[in-house]
C-alpha cells in the first residue's frame, strides 16, 4: 500500500484532486488518500482530515477570526507527517499552508508532489528558495511554467490544464441559447460580476450601467447574470431593478458563458473558462486604490489575465481600476458585437490558448509521472506489477 497525503483546500483544488485522484488509482490500485479535500475526494475513497469548506476564509478579518483554527489545522497535519504515516505528499495549489506541509515533509524525508502550482511567477517570487528547497516534483499546468521555473534550475513537468477536463458544452447550446435569451433580443451577452457576494456587491451595478449603455445602442441584445448558488439574489435584484432584458438564473455559469456571444466578467477564472469554450470575453475589475497600487508594485506582468498570459499577447481587452468604467466597457463591447470580423478573430485568440493547454487528460498525465517518480525513490512501495 502506499499511502499519500493529499491537501486541496479549495474547492477548485479539490475538484482536480478528486480527479487526480481517480487517475492515481487507476495506475496504482494500491494507493491510499488521507487529507484536505472535499466531498468530491470522497467520494473518491479520501479518508478525510479537514474539509475545505472549514478552510476557507475571505478577507483579513475572517482570517484573523479562524487563526487558531488554522494553526491548529498546520500543526495536527504535520504531526502526522512526522510519525511516518505517508509515504508521499501532493499539493494542490493553496500555498500559505501547503508550504507548510512541504517543509515539514521534505525534512522528514518524504517525496513532495505540487500539482497546480501556485501563481509564483506574478508575485510572491521570494517563495523560489522554498520550491526549490522543499518540493521534488514540479507539475506544471500552465505552458509557460517550464521555462520559467528552468531559470531558476528547477524542473517543471508540464501536463496540462485540469480544468479543460471539468469544461464541457451543453449538449444543445442553441436550445440553451433560446432559454436564456430575454424576449425579443437575438444576442446574448453575459454579466459575470464574481462569485463572493462581496465581488457582486462591488461589481455588479457598473456592469449592469454597462449593460444600460450596449442597449441603448443595440435594443436587441439581452444579457443574463449567473448567480452562485450562495449569492443574496435580492441584492442582484434590487440593483438590476426590474429591467426585462437582464435575467438571472442560478448557478449555471458554463452554461451562460457557452451560449453566448460575449461575456463581461471580473478578472479570474472566468476568462480562462471563456478560452476553453471559445467564447469572447471583456475582463474588468476594480478594488480600493490602496488595494490596487499594492498589487501593481508586487505582480511582475503586462497582463492580469490567463489568456493574455498564455497567449503571450492580448486576447481580451482588460479594463482595470480607473479604465473600468461602463461607458469605457460599453464601447469596446458594442465595437466587437457590431463587427463580426473582430468577433471570429477574439474567438480564434480563446481556441489558440485552448490549444496550449494540451487538451483533455491532465490528471492522468501528472498521476503518471507521480505514480512513476514516486517507485524511483521507494521502490518498494510497487507491492507488484502496475
Amino acid at each position: 500500500m502506499t499511502r499519500f497525503l493529499i491537501v486541496a483546500g479549495e474547492v477548485s483544488g479539490e475538484i482536480y484532486g478528486a480527479r487526480l485522484m481517480r487517475e492515481i488509482k487507476a495506475v496504482h490500485p494500491r494507493a491510499k488518500f488521507t487529507g484536505l479535500g472535499g466531498d468530491k475526494m470522497m467520494a473518491e475513497g479520501l479518508d478525510l482530515l479537514y474539509h475545505c469548506r472549514d478552510m476557507a476564509a475571505i478577507g483579513l478579518v475572517d482570517v484573523l477570526s479562524k487563526t487558531r483554527f488554522f494553526l491548529g489545522v498546520i500543526e495536527s497535519v504535520r504531526e502526522k507527517i512526522r510519525a511516518g504515516e505517508f509515504d508521499a505528499v501532493i499539493l494542490i495549489d493553496y500555498p500559505g499552508f501547503n508550504f507548510r506541509m512541504a517543509q515539514t515533509a521534505s525534512e522528514c524525508g518524504v517525496p513532495v508532489f505540487y500539482y497546480v502550482l501556485p501563481q509564483i511567477w506574478a508575485w510572491r517570487r521570494y517563495r523560489m528558495r522554498a520550491m526549490k528547497k522543499w518540493i521534488d516534483t514540479i507539475i506544471a499546468v500552465f505552458p509557460f511554467e517550464p521555462k520559467f521555473y528552468a531559470d531558476y534550475g528547477m524542473t517543471a513537468h508540464f501536463v496540462g490544464h485540469p480544468m479543460v477536463d471539468e469544461i464541457s458544452a451543453p449538449p444543445d447550446v442553441a436550445a440553451v441559447r433560446r432559454e436564456l435569451l430575454p424576449p425579443g433580443c437575438d444576442t446574448l451577452v453575459g454579466l459575470m460580476p464574481g462569485s463572493r457576494n462581496g465581488e457582486v456587491r462591488d461589481m455588479l451595478e457598473p456592469l449592469v450601467k454597462t449593460a444600460d449603455l450596449i442597449r441603448a445602442k443595440m435594443p436587441r441584445v439581452g444579457f443574463v447574470i449567473p448567480a452562485a448558488p450562495h449569492i443574496d439574489t435580492d441584492f442582484i435584484k434590487s440593483v438590476v431593478d426590474g429591467r426585462d432584458y437582464i435575467r438571472t438564473v442560478v448557478d449555471g455559469s458554463h452554461r451562460v458563458i457557452a451560449a453566448s456571444d460575449l461575456v463581461i466578467a471580473k478578472s479570474g477564472t472566468t476568462a480562462l473558462e471563456a478560452a476553453l469554450f471559445g467564447t469572447p470575453a471583456v475582463i474588468v475589475y476594480r478594488a480600493s486604490h490602496i488595494s490596487y497600487w499594492f498589487a501593481r508594485s508586487i505582480v511582475r506582468l503586462k497582463s492580469a489575465t490567463l489568456p493574455n498570459i498564455i497567449a503571450d499577447k492580448q486576447v481580451v481587452r482588460e479594463f482595470y481600476q480607473l479604465d473600468f468604467t461602463p461607458d469605457k466597457v460599453a464601447r469596446h463591447s458594442l465595437e466587437m458585437l457590431g463587427n463580426p470580423e473582430l468577433m471570429a478573430k477574439a474567438r480564434e485568440g480563446m481556441e489558440e490558448v485552448r490549444e496550449k493547454l494540451s487538451g483533455k487528460g491532465a490528471a492522468k498525465r501528472a498521476a503518471s509521472i507521480i505514480v512513476d517518480r514516486l517507485l524511483r525513490y521507494k521502490p518498494g512501495l510497487a507491492g507488484g506489477p502496475l
